[in-house]
């Protein structure tokens, strides 16, 4: 006899499978498209698991809380984006290529994910206003100059990518008297995110048609 036990036991069985299968990768996917449609004071883990259509209790199983999904789902796109940068500057010597390389990694990386580049751009304003320790994962070096990490000795995802950035750098840095380092490291840092940001936001502005081929030159020509 079917009874409502029986329809209990059944989900908690389905919730189960999912819970072993793909559950985790499902939470932070649909997650992510969650925090932009909705923003991070509307975000829940309840109204995830609606969206997936699996009980209230199953994201509990992987992660404690909202904040810990988010925490995962900005590490793991930081990693990739740090991934992305490495590759883009791997077996490279020459100072110039280097930088004009690492400008065109960071530019197509967001380019082909502008999931990212929107959270990248919103979320650490958003939770900065609720002060929750997230914000730090955002920030360079973890937040002032000098530091050593974030709260608690944490290391923002995107550290890896800055220390490349400032190596990159170095070189250049005597063509630039007047200037701090980090002075010299945002203007080129300016330039390929706004590049990116304006090819992901006017989309059609330049013909795809040779695009990745154009933002080399781009990334190499002052304006």
């Amino acid at each position: 006899m079917f009874t409502a036990s029986t329809w209990v036991d059944y989900t908690v069985f389905m919730d189960a499978a999912y819970h072993h299968e793909n559950l985790r990768s499902e939470l932070m996917e649909k997650g992510r498209s969650l925090l932009l449609r909705d923003g991070y004071a509307h975000f829940s883990l309840r109204q995830l698991a609606k969206e997936l259509g699996v009980s209230h209790a199953a994201p509990y199983r992987h992660f404690g809380s909202r904040e810990a999904l988010i925490e995962a789902i900005v590490r793991e796109d930081g990693e990739r984006f740090n991934r992305a940068l490495s590759a883009g500057v791997e077996g490279l010597t020459d100072p110039y290529e280097r930088l004009y390389r690492l400008g065109e990694a960071y530019v197509l990386f967001f380019f082909d994910h502008p999931e990212i580049l929107a959270l990248f751009s919103f979320l650490p304003g958003q939770v900065a206003l609720q002060g929750e320790h997230i914000a730090s994962l955002f920030s360079p070096l973890g937040c002032a100059e000098g530091s050593e990490g974030g709260p608690n000795g944490a290391v923002s995802p995107k550290d890896k990518g800055y220390a490349l950035l400032e190596e990159a750098a170095e070189p250049f840095k005597l063509r630039f008297q007047g200037l701090s380092d980090r002075e010299i490291i945002m203007g080129y840092w300016a330039k390929v995110h706004g590049l990116a940001s304006l090819l992901v936001s006017q989309k059609g502005f330049l013909p795809e048609e040779g695009l990745r081929e154009r933002v080399g030159v781009l990334v190499r020509t002052a304006f």
